[in-house]
């Protein structure tokens, strides 16, 4: 298992590529598999629990196909155990057999350490991003 935050974060990058194009495997293999794993998806609703996520996340990796993702990000950091991202996944892949969409959402990862020292997510919170609006209006 990794210790290394940059190294995870890194990890997380390719494993989030290989799920635009359909594979959640790599990505399911970074998540802690406990009870209290949560999940606030891009296809709006949520799961809570190991099973709950694991098949959300197949079911939305099997919409995507031939796909590319673009993350910026915005803000990171670890303390202790605990450790966050905060990032802009731009993606363009076939949706649901269809045409080429464009994507851009808000992602949070929170993430703990597990048993080795190893870096693991507990949650994602990801939805569609918006353009901005000049707050004095």
């Amino acid at each position: 298992m990794m210790s290394s935050w940059d190294e995870f974060c890194g990890q997380r990058r390719e494993a989030i590529e290989r799920f635009v194009n359909g594979d959640a495997g790599p990505y399911k293999q970074l998540w802690s598999h406990a009870d209290d794993v949560t999940i606030f998806g891009g296809w709006g609703a949520y799961e809570q629990g190991w099973d709950a996520v694991s098949r959300r996340l197949d079911w939305a990796a099997g919409r995507f196909g031939e796909g590319h993702v673009d993350i910026g990000n915005l803000a990171a950091g670890s303390s202790g155990d605990l450790a966050y991202s905060i990032d802009i996944e731009r993606n363009v892949a076939l949706v649901d057999g269809a045409a080429r969409t464009e994507t851009a959402l808000r992602v949070t990862h929170i993430c703990r350490r597990a048993g080795g020292g190893g870096w693991r997510i507990v949650h994602r919170h990801a939805d569609r991003l918006r353009p901005r609006e000049d707050p004095a209006s």
